[in-house]
């Protein structure tokens, strides 16, 4: 029997789609087994220009190996948004598209793969819903995963405790925006996470992103929610740009003074909580001064993770009327941008030099090192020998602008 080597590009909510994909397989992740697998899987995003980049170099690169008996299979957000550009490069593969994954799970049943008991992961992501109910002017992805599809509330807890139960310690609650879970079936996120906060065990649980027009909404009661024990003190809110006139350009349902409240009063109630944002820089319609605005704004935020995009355009959206910046513009502008990002991280850092904290061991590194999150999500670095889902309590004794070193206490 044959084994499976599958890539995934994109986000949480993608690496779970390959899961689900593959987990009941014979299957590696690790390049070092491509050559040794008769299938090869490709799971595909369609978030952003640069990830079409590495994805087709990838494809370009793969061509060049040994490759020529094994079935290769690309699936995921690209093969709907531009599927062109994947045929250009692999004509004879087999495409999928998102709503075609159940025909996807059929060819390789009928392939009679070697099958195997399910691994459950130490950090286990569980998809709330798929789709949105945004029309961003400069997203694709909607055209892949469509309008708002949510799981309902049992579902997820079902899952939740299945994983829980079969040794998970981090459950990861993803989809293209948490904020508008439930929206469709007559629920929402704050009614899902009451349930989730009951479910027994020791585990903890990351929001991933919510949309602002959705947190403002409910924002007092998920504050309540964040103090659980279970609850990384995480949010991760995208601003996509610091000037409304751009925001508006967008599509996007919010103003930025609406951010700051969202913000301000989390860090009121959890001072410590960590931030998380997105920036879109070089947005048709940026100016040199409103790309300042979102400077400003970030300076003001003061974040302490902040993903930066330069826009590209992207088939079929609706940016694409307006004129394209120079890429020399959008370049630079990134670069501004993650400098004073890199500095603010270095500084939010050092505030938890010799602070005492509790990890859970979630990465086992090289040179008998370990990578485990605090409560606040904050990544730290440790030696040691430890066991993943260990938790143990370390004292914080330096830091890099992304990531906190310990030692045990």
């Amino acid at each position: 029997m044959s084994k499976i080597f599958i890539k995934t590009f994109g986000c949480t909510l993608n690496k779970k789609d390959s899961l689900n994909l593959v987990s009941n397989y014979d299957y590696s992740e690790d390049e070092k087994d491509l050559l040794s697998a008769n299938h090869i899987i490709i799971n595909t995003c369609g978030v952003k220009e640069q990830t079409d980049t590495k994805i087709i170099n990838y494809l370009k690169k793969l061509k060049t190996q040994n490759i020529s008996e094994k079935k290769i299979i690309i699936c995921g957000c690209l093969v709907t948004i531009n599927k062109e550009l994947l045929t250009d490069v692999f004509p004879n593969a087999k495409y999928f598209r998102i709503e075609e994954t159940k025909e996807l799970q059929k060819l390789l049943e009928d392939l009679k793969l070697k099958t195997k008991d399910r691994k459950i992961n130490l950090s286990e992501p569980i998809i709330l819903s798929n789709g949105c109910l945004g029309n961003c002017n400069y997203c694709a992805v909607k055209f892949a995963r469509g309008r708002l599809k949510s799981k309902s509330v049992n579902e997820i807890v079902l899952e939740i405790k299945n994983a829980i139960g079969n040794g998970s310690r981090e459950i990861l609650l993803t989809s293209q925006d948490n904020g508008c879970y439930g929206f469709d079936i007559n629920t929402n996120i704050i009614k899902l996470l009451l349930e989730v906060i009951k479910i027994k065990g020791d585990f903890l649980v990351r929001l991933g992103m919510a949309n602002p027009q959705h947190l403002k909404t409910f924002k007092k009661e998920l504050i309540e929610i964040y103090k659980h024990k279970k609850i990384y003190k995480f949010l991760h809110v995208p601003i996509q740009s610091g000037d409304n006139d751009v925001l508006k350009d967008m599509n996007r349902y919010y103003k930025i003074e609406e951010v700051f409240d969202i913000i301000k009063d989390f860090r009121k109630e959890i001072p410590e909580i960590t931030i998380a944002t997105d920036i879109i820089v070089g947005y048709p319609t940026e100016t040199e001064k409103q790309f300042q605005n979102t400077i400003k704004v970030i300076k003001k935020i003061k974040p302490d993770v902040v993903n930066i995009s330069r826009f590209g355009q992207r088939k079929g959206i609706e940016a694409n009327k307006h004129e394209d910046l120079l890429g020399a513009i959008k370049k630079k502008r990134s670069r501004e941008l993650t400098v004073l990002c890199r500095k603010l991280f270095l500084e939010k850092n050092k505030k938890y030099l010799d602070k005492e904290k509790e990890i859970l061991i979630t990465e086992v590194g090289k040179n008998n090192t370990v990578m485990g999150r605090t409560i606040e999500y904050k990544p730290v670095g440790i030696r040691g020998n430890y066991s993943l889902g260990t938790k143990i309590k370390i004292k914080i004794i330096d830091c890099k602008a992304n990531f906190l070193i310990a030692k045990k206490m």
